[in-house]
């Protein structure tokens, strides 16, 4: 049976594997150079600095051919994302988040009763996922990322045959390399894709960064295919065909 290591060397022969390879290195040093935060700014750069570490492991999953397992990688980076815009752009959903990120520290803690997990649950209820986004994009927007890019990750979170046949190894002894490299390949360029979108995020939530992360995000962009960009109308910087604007 051809061992995970195999897969992993052969995976490196697609031209995605170098530039990925750059965009995370680059993605933790923008992180590296954060100084003086409030607060908020402070939640901001966690979440940032987890999508890095996300991807990172959604990456070498995927050079190993473990598609499925990268796919819940992806999924919460895609929607951290979303939410960190949500935060910078609605006062009331980032007050909601500060209330319930309170409540789970004393959960941790043991502090704990009914009342407190009611309370916990009536603030996750009133911004869930997908009422938060109603809020943020445009009905056309929304309906594209939820029920399309959105449902596609959830597959891979949920009990569900949708891609369970590329993983690596079979009981057969073939991988995904041997069965499907394009899986390896499509999946590859989705990181690239969230790269550029966590960077264009950070660079909203940090503009001072400027120009390095707007050439670095535009170098992605001219190599992935055109996709809606995460980040809502009204937002300092967006993509426009796949530039920075």
């Amino acid at each position: 049976m051809k061992q995970h290591k195999d897969v992993f060397d052969e995976s490196a022969k697609f031209a995605e594997c170098s530039k990925i390879e750059k965009a995370l290195e680059f993605s933790f040093q923008a992180s590296s150079r954060l100084r003086n935060l409030s607060p908020k700014q402070e939640d901001l750069a966690a979440l940032f600095y987890r999508n890095c570490i996300y991807l990172s492991a959604a990456y070498k999953l995927i050079r190993f051919g473990m598609i499925d397992p990268a796919g819940n990688n992806l999924r919460t980076v895609f929607e951290t994302i979303i939410w960190q815009y949500a935060y910078l752009a609605n006062d009331a959903i980032y007050q909601n988040f500060k209330e319930a990120k309170e409540l789970e520290k004393e959960k941790l803690k043991g502090q704990w009763s009914n009342t407190r997990e009611r309370k916990l649950s009536n603030l996750r209820r009133k911004y869930n996922f997908q009422k938060m986004m109603k809020q943020i994009y445009s009905k056309d927007i929304y309906e594209k990322f939820f029920f399309n890019q959105y449902w596609v990750l959830s597959q891979k979170s949920h009990v569900s045959l949708f891609g369970a046949n590329f993983n690596t190894p079979t009981m057969e002894g073939k991988t995904t390399m041997d069965k499907a490299p394009e899986q390896i390949e499509r999946n590859l360029t989705a990181v690239l894709y969230l790269i550029a979108e966590n960077l264009l995020c950070f660079l909203n939530c940090f503009p001072a960064e400027g120009e390095r992360i707007i050439e670095f995000v535009n170098e992605i962009n001219a190599i992935i295919p055109p996709a809606l960009s995460l980040a809502p109308e009204g937002m300092e910087f967006t993509i426009k065909f796949r530039e920075v604007g």
